[in-house]
């Protein structure tokens, strides 16, 4: 699914794209992370399928942290549109697609991790297919937060 930049930076700067919170407990990461990201996962390939720009957020409750699910051009959050804007406004068309993004003091030193999932068309094509490695990536964040948070305590 290719999108054409400057559209896709006009939309990222209007903030036009679907985006949908969810709440969830750490523990409810740690210990069932696929029924816990399961909505979320299934939110963005709604979104994509739709033809939209998506973000399905999971506010974790008892910690400082974010996992977002998002569709973009590259890799970088798009809660920084001027950054993504720099990377990409010479091109013409680029693929879609789907991140996982954390935010939280606690997962490194950044307080930042992105990587990319698939393309737009794979994830849609057979989201099924990805969500062990998703929810893989999200138990392994979980648990870098929670041995960072227990290290910072013990200083």
């Amino acid at each position: 699914m290719k999108r054409k930049v400057a559209d896709f930076l006009t939309d990222l700067n209007n903030e036009k794209f679907e985006k949908k919170t969810f709440e969830a407990k750490i523990s409810d990461l740690e210990s069932n992370s696929g029924k816990t990201m399961m909505p979320v996962y299934e939110y963005v390939e709604e979104q994509i399928n739709l033809g939209k720009l998506a973000i399905g957020e999971v506010k974790v409750e008892d910690v400082d942290a974010v996992i977002d699910l998002e569709t973009n051009l590259i890799n970088l959050p798009v809660a920084e549109p001027q950054r993504v804007s720099k990377m990409i406004s010479d091109q013409d068309e680029m693929d879609l697609k789907v991140y996982l993004v954390i935010s939280s003091p606690y997962v490194n030193q950044s307080g930042l991790r992105i990587d990319e999932v698939a393309s737009a068309d794979d994830f849609i094509s057979d989201m099924k297919s990805q969500v062990d490695g998703m929810n893989e990536w999200v138990e392994e964040k979980v648990n870098d937060i929670e041995l960072n948070i227990k290290e910072k305590a013990d200083d």
